[in-house]
């Protein structure tokens, strides 16, 4: 048997020893290279999880802390982000999202607005989409049994509790039927991404022979609005609006 056949026979029993861990083995593995140092590898387990289409926020806050140590800013704010869609009031997680975009060249201040939209954003972010899914059902659930109670009730006091609970959880429903389809807005809504590229020169229109509108660097989130062949049209926080090749930025 030649040298040839050996290799690709050891590459195979290596391959199928892999494809043998469960995603809990490999993140432990990839925990276990994390805190020895080998950021590298710790960083290719975690992505082989999410390569294989198993995900969660415990998966991108490490793949992000990997690229942290690496010093990837970019891609380790690209795997918060995404954690904190997931995972929305981890605090680790949001210190650690607050710590790599201090590290940005561009600082982007965000336009003001009024406050009860700061307040609208900061009582959907409380809620990560599986849970208000949950909460809706529960609040569903309890107006139907409500509403019976106040419908088959055969004694006044019965039925009166059954009218205030049902009122009770009837408000609390619609109150999640809101929340709900603002979440569900966010998600249908322009693209979120983040640039990637180290140096990104912003045009006028979907045209490298376009005027230059204002240059980004690596990190910085900017929603995608629009695309044209190869092209997307991004905003910043700050309102300004450009054009810039879609290979340049990874969208969240």
């Amino acid at each position: 048997m030649n040298s040839t056949v050996l290799l690709a026979f050891a590459l195979l029993i290596v391959t199928g020893n892999l494809s043998a861990q469960s995603p809990e083995q490999v993140f432990e593995r990839g925990n276990q290279l994390y805190q020895s140092g080998k950021f590298a590898e710790a960083r290719d387990a975690y992505e082989s999880i999410l390569s294989n289409g198993y995900v969660s926020e415990e998966v991108y806050f490490n793949v992000g802390n990997t690229y942290y140590k690496l010093g990837n800013i970019a891609k380790a704010i690209v795997n918060y982000e995404r954690a904190c869609r997931m995972a929305p009031n981890d605090e680790d997680l949001r210190h650690n999202l607050q710590l790599a975009n201090l590290l940005l060249t561009d600082r982007i201040e965000p336009t003001p607005r009024l406050f009860v939209w700061d307040l609208w954003d900061g009582v959907k972010e409380t809620f990560s989409l599986r849970s208000i899914t949950w909460i809706t059902y529960l609040a569903y659930a309890a107006t139907l049994s409500a509403l019976s109670l106040l419908f088959l009730a055969r004694t006044y006091k019965l039925r009166k509790v059954g009218l205030l609970s049902g009122a009770a959880a009837g408000i609390l429903f619609v109150f999640c039927i809101v929340i709900f389809a603002g979440k569900l807005s966010d998600l249908g809504a322009a693209d979120t991404a983040i640039v990637a590229a180290g140096i990104t020169t912003i045009k006028n229109s979907p045209d490298p022979k376009s005027s230059d509108a204002f240059v980004l660097h690596s990190g910085v989130k900017v929603q995608i609005t629009d695309r044209v062949s190869d092209w997307v049209k991004i905003r910043l926080a700050d309102g300004k609006v450009g054009w810039m090749e879609k290979g340049a930025a990874e969208v969240i």
